[in-house]
């Protein structure tokens, strides 16, 4: 069978992809660019030009694919566009899973991302798809490299939750764990909560990176509000850095330091830890 991969160069898509192929699974990916896709993805993987908003591209990437990998852009319009696009592999009775946000947050109260993350859960759950929904929490690959970078060129990274803990977890943890629910009709209409093996808090994150290059690493308090601030003068909309504060200030009360075993229990192996992520990734520490 084929899978139609959204969002297939981003921090998850590609663990995706390559958890797919591992499996020995067709894949097919919608891209706006197949040259820059064809140098992130597997050679094997077929590619599709087109565009999420382009319902015409969808249809046709979606002819023949028995799974969809629904990931779109966080943004103001993310569930219109996900409800159109649960709509249009509704029409092609194509198999849904979702790749949803941090579960603190979701609901018809939360942060507006989490939030359009509920709307449209209620849409798969209220319809006649199979589908299945996987909730992960932050990711490794935005945080954790985040803070590396700021160790490295700063020798000290701004911490705005506090001594609260993060259950972050590796893409490539995501990625696996997709492939697995993708793979077996088993899972349908269920929910998984992806976290790794430990809430670790920005201290504790901080001295990790500090023990491999090799000098402290200063942790400076700041607020969400702040960081908000600084996103948007580095260029981001009002929508993304609202949305930032919003899950900061969710991180800072603890929402996010709870930890499951799902990740274990679909790909057969514990959840990588940030050691693990810090160790397997030598590039965020290079300084030229």
């Amino acid at each position: 069978m084929t899978t139609l991969v959204l969002g297939p160069t981003g921090h998850v898509g590609p663990h995706v992809v390559s958890a797919l192929r591992a499996r020995g699974e067709r894949v097919r990916a919608l891209v706006r660019d197949p040259a820059a896709a064809a140098a992130l993805l597997p050679g094997d993987v077929e590619l599709r030009r087109g565009d999420l908003r382009d319902e015409e591209s969808v249809r046709a990437a979606l002819r023949g694919v028995a799974e969809l990998f629904l990931l779109t852009p966080h943004g103001p319009s993310m569930a219109a566009d996900q409800h159109r696009l649960i709509a249009l592999a509704r029409e092609q009775h194509v198999r849904i899973v979702k790749l949803s946000g941090t579960s603190a947050g979701i609901g018809p109260h939360g942060p507006d991302a989490c939030r359009q993350h509920w709307q449209v859960e209620q849409d798969l759950a209220g319809g006649q798809s199979q589908y299945v929904i996987l909730r992960p929490s932050a990711f490794m690959q935005g945080l954790v490299a985040g803070l590396a970078a700021s160790a490295v060129a700063t020798g000290t990274i701004a911490n705005p939750i506090g001594v609260a803990g993060l259950s972050v977890v590796d893409c490539a943890d995501i990625g696996e764990a997709a492939a697995a629910v993708l793979t077996d009709f088993a899972h349908d209409g269920r929910t998984y909560v992806l976290t790794g093996p430990a809430a670790p808090t920005y201290e504790q994150i901080a001295d990790q990176i500090g023990e491999i290059i090799g000098r402290a690493v200063t942790v400076v308090d700041t607020t969400p509000a702040q960081v908000g601030q600084a996103m948007r003068g580095r260029g981001a909309t009002d929508w993304e850095a609202a949305h930032l504060t919003e899950m900061l200030t969710l991180f800072g009360h603890g929402d996010s330091e709870y930890l499951t075993d799902d990740v274990e229990n679909l790909t057969g192996h514990p959840a990588r830890s940030v050691t693990d992520y810090l160790h397997r990734h030598a590039e965020l520490f290079a300084t030229t």
